[in-house]
């Protein structure tokens, strides 16, 4: 369960945070709860993948489910665990959480997981450093809110993976964070919250780094930060200076 008073007690750091509002929370999950997703995760099947041109260089070896409605049907079977998390990640006490967190008013999920639900990356792949896609592509709404638990228990952290914030002019990386067991991470969306892990993955071929992805959005958003929809606005050109703090 979600406990409230944690949004009180890390507010002001997450507001405040550099490069932009973010947080790791550890041991996010019950220990119990976060086992069985990692089990389901690892034996789940349906997995589709994002075949455009204008993601294929920059999303290697990546997977996710859903990738339609359908799949959905797929995740209450082949990972109920899973199911039940990320509807309870959509539930308001969830988003009363996160709107106590952030101070974002009026938060709403995502019950289709548009680019969200279960992710897997097997060996070799990567995520180039980017900012998300900021209005849902049904629904219209502002995206807000990112919120990624990590699933990869006994992770040698030589074999990479790392979630990488970045600068807002891309000058530097600034956080370099292990995707470790029941690790949560929440930051805010904007065009220029730039994130990923474009260093390629170097677990073995059986291994891969699973993650929950959810992501929650407001009906508008503050005047300054509103620009015409967009995709995923890839980062292709950068030079890693090294000059960041791990987690």
């Amino acid at each position: 369960m979600i406990n409230l008073q944690l949004a009180h007690s890390f507010k002001t750091s997450y507001r405040t945070a550099y490069p932009f509002p973010c947080i790791i929370i550890d041991n996010f999950l019950q220990e119990d709860t976060a086992n069985q997703i990692a089990q389901e995760i690892q034996r789940f099947e349906h997995w589709g993948y994002d075949a455009s041109e204008y993601s294929a260089k920059h999303q290697v070896n990546k997977f996710f489910s859903p990738w339609c409605e359908e799949n959905l049907y797929d995740i209450q079977e082949g990972a109920p665990t899973a199911w039940k998390a990320l509807n309870y990640l959509n539930s308001k006490e969830v988003t009363t959480f996160l709107e106590n967190l952030t101070g974002i008013e009026n938060v709403i999920p995502d019950n289709t997981f548009a680019g969200g639900g279960m992710h897997k990356i097997n060996t070799g792949g990567r995520l180039a450093v980017h900012a998300d896609y900021n209005i849902h592509p049904v629904t219209k709404l502002h995206r807000r809110i990112n919120l990624l638990v990590y699933l990869n228990k006994d992770w040698d952290l030589t074999w990479g993976g790392n979630l990488e914030l970045w600068e807002k002019d891309m000058s530097k990386n600034t956080h370099s964070i292990e995707p470790v067991f029941n690790r949560a991470v929440i930051f805010n969306i904007t065009d220029d919250a730039f994130h990923g892990h474009p260093q390629p993955l170097q677990c073995p071929e059986e291994v891969s780094r699973y993650s929950l992805a959810l992501y929650y959005f407001t009906n508008t958003r503050p005047e300054h930060e509103i620009s015409e929809q967009h995709a995923a606005l890839w980062q292709d050109h950068i030079h890693n200076t090294q000059n960041y703090t791990k987690f």
